[in-house]
């Protein structure tokens, strides 16, 4: 009964059964090295959740003492001893459902890397909550910092048994030679490497031919499609393209075509295989049967691993700084060069962008939906979802951003560690040589305390909003759009956040309290905003090399949001570049467009570099 609880919690992700220990797991491996898994719960949360004691006890038995398990939910969220693993536990952690700092895929990677180089038998065993998300994009941080392309895995203890016979079949299959060969065609010694008789499952070291490439496509009898990693489109520059040592996005313009030499390091071209890998790993595959229908038997998009829009976008950037291809100056990428011809040396962009304005565009929502609107606030504030227990509907859905990120201090030194940790030859997935003893402690001891995560690590600052009456307009879309409503939203200073406050509040002058009942950090409504300098009705001055959250809201119901690090996707010295650039981010590229967000076309950006000293 308890297996059946773990499979519908589990949904379309791929499960072990072990049959030697009779034990079934919310666990995959992407490769025969990296091993991911659902949280190792205990207590009630244990009956739909891994046991931790058969997580324990399927690692020991297939690894020894071999595994390292790193863990990436925050204290707030899930905890328990390192020493129920023998003490080989490190923690990264960071919200559900968000992308982290970016240093931190930095330090997780170069960790993982630094265990599974030193011995060819460890594992790296990485786990959130669900084992999905966050799991799944450190597992393709370090994944991307490989010399090579990863593969599937080639060992049986990587497989159950179901799965490894079915691997062993289709293998078998592909050296079988045709019907219409002679016997002098077939080679003598046409056997699949390593294929002796089987031992205990997960015991023995038997080795399959596994085909890279069917296994990243997933199929299985073809009605499987992974769709391709999606990018904003960007005006007025060609970002977010690979950058080239001066600064410029290299061509072709597409996302994820080579970007040309990058010094024998890989190209982002990489990760997509490494999206697609995890996914056919980690996921369920669509199974077909003779007796579907043909509608059944049409390929259907599989649902990624790593499905959050932003945190792909975070392994693209980190991509681009594994090939050098990143923003001028970021993390020690090459600024641009002197011109020898001229014996000009370029301005570095300034590191500071202002943020003008959000333009949120629609399909009207009609009264059907405004509607629904306020039947949702009304029913936060009867369920005591709301800040206070005045919130009174508010009018015809006021439509509202709110900008975030993570602590400021906490950030510094993640940034601190990623700088000592930098191979000093330049391999930015990779640990610098002599990092051990008491600096290797330290690093280790940075969530030790939980001074960081015990509390929320997502920390509102500012908030755009409707202002004036040109602010919502209602416009004839484009093709199949229909009517569209676009919402020009520019910076809120006090005094005009008051007035939309109000709306939300019903308490002129009260302020606003912090969601103590949030059970995370996405159910949050109205976050504590401290002062912050930069913000005015030109706009909000923003760190081009920080990470920023937009989460979007109509009244008190949420519509989604993204994340954003807007040096990646600006110009660098070139024509133009002080003037605004405009990033769009179509709906696919939102985060949880759910509900009311579904009716959301596309999100409009508009930053300008901050011009004054350079840096």
């Amino acid at each position: 009964m308890t297996d059946f609880v773990r499979r519908l919690v589990s949904g379309n992700k791929a499960r072990f059964k072990d049959g030697a220990l009779d034990i079934e797991l919310d666990l995959a491996y992407i490769t025969d090295k990296v091993i991911v898994m659902g949280y190792p719960a205990t207590g009630i949360e244990a009956v739909y959740r891994n046991r931790r004691e058969d997580a324990r006890k399927f690692l020991e038995h297939r690894h020894g003492k071999n595994f390292w398990v790193f863990n990436f939910c925050p204290i707030r969220e899930n905890s328990y001893d390192p020493g129920f693993f023998d003490g080989r536990v490190s923690r990264y952690p960071f919200p559900d459902h968000h992308a982290p700092p970016l240093a931190m895929l930095a330090l997780a990677a170069r960790e993982m890397r630094l265990w599974l180089d030193g011995h060819p038998d460890r594992v790296a065993v990485l786990h959130c909550k669900a084992g999905k998300g966050r799991s799944g994009t450190l597992a393709c941080s370090y994944l991307l910092t490989l010399p090579t392309e990863p593969s599937p895995p080639m060992l049986q203890r990587s497989y159950d048994a179901k799965e490894w016979a079915k691997v062993r079949a289709e293998d078998w299959m592909d050296i079988m030679p045709a019907d219409d060969l002679t016997d002098a065609d077939v080679p003598g010694n046409a056997t699949v490497e390593g294929a002796e008789s089987v031992k205990n499952e997960g015991v023995g070291e038997p080795r399959v031919r596994v085909s890279t490439e069917a296994n990243v496509k997933n199929t299985e009898g073809d009605s499987t499609v992974i769709p391709a990693i999606v990018l904003p489109e960007v005006s007025n520059v060609v970002s977010p393209q690979p950058m080239s040592a001066a600064g410029g996005a290299t061509e072709p313009n597409s996302s994820l075509a080579p970007a040309g030499s990058t010094g024998g390091r890989k190209s982002p071209n990489s990760l997509q295989h490494v999206l697609n890998l995890h996914t056919s790993r980690r996921m369920k595959p669509h199974s077909s049967s003779s007796s579907d229908s043909e509608e059944e038997k049409k390929p259907k998009k599989v649902r990624l691993g790593v499905s959050i829009p932003s945190q792909r976008r975070w392994l693209y950037y980190w991509s681009l700084l594994l090939a050098h291809q990143g923003p001028p100056g970021f993390w020690g990428n090459p600024p641009p060069t002197t011109d020898l011809a001229s014996g000009d040396s370029p301005t570095l962009t300034p590191k500071q962008v202002r943020l003008k304005q959000i333009t949120l565009r629609m399909h009207d929502p009609g009264s059907v939906k405004l509607t629904l609107v306020k039947a949702a606030n009304v029913l936060i504030n009867q369920t005591g979802l709301a800040k206070t227990s005045n919130i009174k509907v508010i009018r015809d859905g006021q439509v509202w951003v709110s900008l975030a990120r993570y602590d400021d201090q906490f950030v510094e030194v993640l940034e601190k560690w990623e700088k000592v940790t930098r191979d000093e030859e330049g391999d930015m997935g990779r640990r610098r040589k002599g990092f051990e003893g008491d600096e290797e402690e330290s690093l280790r001891e940075l969530f030790g305390d939980e001074k960081w995560d015990r509390e929320k690590m997502v920390r509102s600052f500012a908030r755009l909003g409707e202002v004036g009456e040109g602010a919502v307009r209602k416009e004839d879309g484009e093709g199949k759009e229909g009517k569209v409503v676009a919402y020009t939203l520019i910076p809120l200073t006090d005094d005009k956040w008051v007035k939309i406050r109000d709306d939300l509040e019903g308490a002129k002058g009260e302020g606003i309290q912090d969601d103590t009942g949030a059970k995370s950090e996405e159910t949050s409504v109205v976050d504590i905003m401290p002062g912050v300098d930069g913000i005015s009705e030109d706009g909000i001055v923003l760190d081009a090399e920080r990470e920023f959250r937009m989460k979007l809201y109509m009244g008190q119901v949420f519509m989604g949001w993204l994340w954003l690090i807007p040096s990646f996707h600006m110009p660098h010295n070139e024509p133009g570049a002080s003037g605004p650039v405009h990033l769009t981010f179509a709906k696919k590229d939102i985060d949880f467009p759910l509900g009311l967000g579904s009716s959301i076309i596309d999100l409009d950006v508009t930053l300008e570099w901050v011009q004054g000293e350079p840096c």
